[in-house]
């Protein structure tokens, strides 16, 4: 039986979602509960691999066991297993051809961070931005990100990408308050691609002039060096079936 799952976790105490040789995963923690749940060993394969101390609202991820539990019972066993900092909000069963990373149509990560001073409370969880910040311009600016593009020059080294162009959906941002998110939504990300980006949003929202339809034209991360906290960057949702 194929179960597909939906997680939300914390990252912060986590290597990242890939099982590591060294490290405590996010992926060796659930492949532990399910392991505990159902009394046989199995793979869980995610939707993407998010980084270290990065978070997540809506990871989605399968895995197959020979058991056949309710989804209730999956749900409610699997987080009677896991650590405090992950939980399942959603179980369902899937058909055998379903893959949580292959078959997602769009993914959107949030980022989130704050005006005003810095809050402890908030460390590991979004990122001072200072009092004065031009939402205006950042929207503004988000419109060129829209469409088919090379986004080479908002890649980090080390992901193992073999083409570039990806296609972004939406991008937009909204004030809720003391917090600004940052959402965007695309077929796909290069590695380290929104906090990439982001990192440029923030020199805009602080006054800086940086075009970033002519940072893409680079295709050169060597334009765009600066990359944004890990702590405030979100897996937020993904897509299986788009209509639209």
């Amino acid at each position: 039986m194929r179960y597909k799952i939906v997680l939300s976790y914390d990252g912060t105490p986590f290597c990242g979602w890939q099982s590591q040789p060294n490290g405590q995963s996010i992926q060796d923690a659930v492949e532990r509960a399910a392991e505990r749940l159902f009394g046989e060993r199995t793979s869980v394969v995610g939707s993407g691999r998010t980084d270290a101390g990065v978070h997540a609202l809506g990871q989605v991820a399968h895995f197959d066991c020979d058991k056949v539990l309710p989804p209730k019972n999956v749900t409610g066993g699997l987080n009677a297993y896991l650590p405090r900092e992950i939980r399942v909000s959603d179980a369902q069963y899937a058909d055998s051809g379903f893959d949580a990373r292959k078959s997602a149509k769009r993914k959107t990560y949030m980022y989130l961070a704050y005006v005003g001073s810095e809050l402890p409370v908030l460390n590991d969880r979004a990122v001072c931005v200072g009092r004065d910040f031009d939402t205006q311009a950042v929207s503004a600016a988000l419109g060129s990100l829209i469409g088919e593009h090379d986004f080479s020059t908002f890649m980090a080294a080390g992901g193992g990408a073999k083409t570039f162009t990806r296609t972004v959906y939406a991008a937009r941002i909204e004030r809720d308050g003391m917090f600004i998110k940052f959402y965007i939504t695309a077929n796909g990300f290069l590695y380290n691609m929104v906090r990439i980006i982001t990192a440029q949003l923030f020199k805009i929202g602080s006054g800086q002039k940086t075009d970033l339809s002519a940072l893409m034209e680079k295709r050169d991360r060597a334009y765009a060096k600066e990359l944004a906290p890990a702590c405030g960057l979100y897996l937020h949702d993904v897509e299986y079936e788009v209509t639209d």
